[in-house]
């Protein structure tokens, strides 16, 4: 059975510019899309306004970054990223923000060239184009070139650096007295946000309260508030994620939402008595963030053959290990959106559900629905493929490899400091030996390191320490350091590398764990069958110029082999 529009609706015709109608023939004729689906599409479009990209993109039938590739491709242009490149702020002065705003354009850097970089996301507004190549050579640019950006990404990008922000500081020097509780909160959420920070920590002192935002996976003091005005924030915050405000006495958790800028953006609150009151952290969830495909994680070409021989796999178990915030769940994201087909039912379990993935069913795992009876129920939903957020214990680990026998491919994470440790780890949990010789097919190890700013990053020569640890030859090969520019901040540091290594099973991987073979003899067959390490993979980024030496010795032991 197809979708399509309904019957009054199907006779009244669409306007789609040229460069969507090209956009659309392209999807179609490269069978990214289906005509039930364009319909579906258009018809949004008709209901709800805005462009063919967001609504494809809204639908889940093609994701943001797939399409801003192919739109780029049509019109011969480059790609920019504005969540990793931040616009100049000595370029923002040519453009005022009206006219920004009603055309849909950011400055972004002056080339080596001579040429201001505009970011778009339409490309065949001539006149509105004209205008602004006018407004441009007024005030001394002579060119200009255009790079496509995603719509939300421009959208909020010219949000950030024209909009007028609400500012902490300015609320408490406007008057002597604490500003309004609803106004700081939304001062301090604008700030995270801006500085694509993905956790907020409210920490209450003796005399001080700490907000602190961790961004690129470190912890950066962002205010330092008077203790007296944290009993009246924490409250509002309570209050906002649906805590009880009576009890100071238990932990607590809780979910809201709120607009911040042109986004609604989901938080997840949790709240922990200490000694000078609550501490209440902030989990950042932007429900529009595009799921980046595996071909943009930059990783070599061996990983990725790896990750598509277990994907290709019909049944087995795949895990995804590494600590808290080492981005476990966007890897599965990006698996899960790549195997999701029309013949394929793609089924998971999460705790919470972190992002909607459009055309998965997604179940969030409740006091009721633990995970494993939550696998035993998906069995009974004729899935083909599984996620399951997390395995903690033996059952939950039985019903996955249970699932993963009966035909079944299993995807789920795991807590361990590398993809060979997982073995011992299930070992731990109580899965024995026989049942994971045969039923698991890869394990994934990762983390993720801070990617150094491509705007004032600095060579430097390796020491004599770092020639050892690296395994350097005798010639020099430059490293580089961190500096900082308004580009990054002033943190030298703009965005985040994967460091990721894949262990897949063979037949004589799967004797030696049935055998009960050690670490050490497990590690030696994976290497002789071409196995890559964690440690390998930071120091490819460490050569490549793309992180530092200490960055990635913060997240991956460089000394051991």
């Amino acid at each position: 059975m197809s979708l399509a529009p309904p019957p009054h609706q199907q006779d009244q015709p669409v306007a789609m510019r040229k460069a969507e109608r090209e956009l659309a023939e392209a999807l179609l004729q490269q069978r990214r899309l289906s005509s039930s689906q364009l319909a579906i599409a258009l018809a949004e479009k008709r209901l709800r306004g805005g462009s063919l990209h967001a609504q494809l993109a809204g639908l889940g039938f093609v994701g943001e970054l797939e399409l801003r590739a192919l739109r780029a491709q049509l019109h011969q242009l480059p790609e920019v990223d504005l969540l990793t490149r931040r616009p100049d702020p000595t370029v923002l002065q040519l453009l005022a923000a009206p006219l920004a705003r009603k055309h849909g354009v950011l400055p972004v850097e002056m080339t080596a060239q001579g040429e201001l970089l505009l970011a778009v996301d339409e490309t065949d507004n001539l006149v509105a184009l004209d205008q602004i190549s006018a407004h441009l050579r007024a005030k001394g640019v002579p060119r200009v070139r255009l790079a496509l950006a995603t719509p939300d990404e421009l959208v909020r990008e010219i949000d950030r650096v024209y909009g007028e922000r609400p500012n902490v500081d300015a609320l408490l020097a406007a008057s002597g007295k604490e500003p309004p509780v609803d106004k700081l909160i939304e001062a301090i959420v604008h700030n995270a946000y801006d500085s694509l920070a993905s956790d907020i920590h409210f920490e209450p002192d003796e005399h001080l309260l700490r907000v602190r935002n961790r961004v690129d996976g470190v912890l950066v003091q962002a205010h330092l508030l008077h203790a007296s005005m944290w009993p009246a924030l924490a409250v509002k915050l309570k209050v906002m994620a649906g805590m009880n405000i009576a009890e100071s006495r238990a932990a607590q958790d809780g979910r809201f939402s709120m607009e911040v800028g042109a986004s609604r953006i989901d938080f997840r609150a949790a709240c922990l008595p200490t000694a000078h009151g609550e501490n209440i952290v902030l989990r950042l969830l932007d429900r529009r963030r595009s799921i980046v495909p595996l071909e943009r994680l930059q990783l070599t070409q061996t990983v990725m053959d790896r990750l598509h021989s277990l994907m290709n796999r019909p049944e087995g178990i795949v895990l995804v290990t590494g600590p808290t915030g080492s981005g476990k769940t966007t890897t599965l994201y990006s698996m899960l959106a790549e195997i999701s087909t029309e013949a394929v039912n793609v089924m998971t379990l999460e705790d919470p559900i972190e992002y909607p993935l459009p055309l998965i069913r997604q179940t969030q795992v409740t006091d009721k629905i633990g995970f494993a009876e939550g696998v035993r129920a998906l069995m009974r939903q004729d899935p083909d493929v599984i996620l399951v957020g997390e395995i903690r214990d033996s059952e939950t680990a039985e019903m996955a490899f249970r699932a993963a026998m009966t035909g079944h491919q299993v995807f789920a994470t795991l807590h361990t400091n590398s993809a060979l440790g997982a073995v011992q780890r299930l070992r731990d949990i109580g899965v024995s030996a026989e049942i994971l010789a045969g039923n698991m097919i890869g394990v994934i190890g990762q983390r993720l390191a801070r990617r150094l700013c491509p705007h004032c990053k600095t060579r430097r020569p390796p020491t004599a320490h770092e020639k050892i640890l690296l395994e350097l030859p005798d010639d020099e090969h430059p490293l580089y350091q961190s500096a900082g520019c308004a580009h990054c901040s002033q943190r030298g540091f703009l965005g985040r590398v994967l460091l990721m290594e894949v262990l897949c099973f063979d037949e004589t991987l799967d004797h030696l764990v049935a055998k009960h073979a050690s670490h050490i003899e497990l590690a030696r067959h994976a290497r002789a069958e071409g196995f890559t390490s964690l440690r390998d993979d930071a120091i490819r980024y460490v050569l490549a110029g793309h992180t530092t030496v200490e960055e990635v010795g913060r997240v991956v032991n460089l000394a051991a082999h």
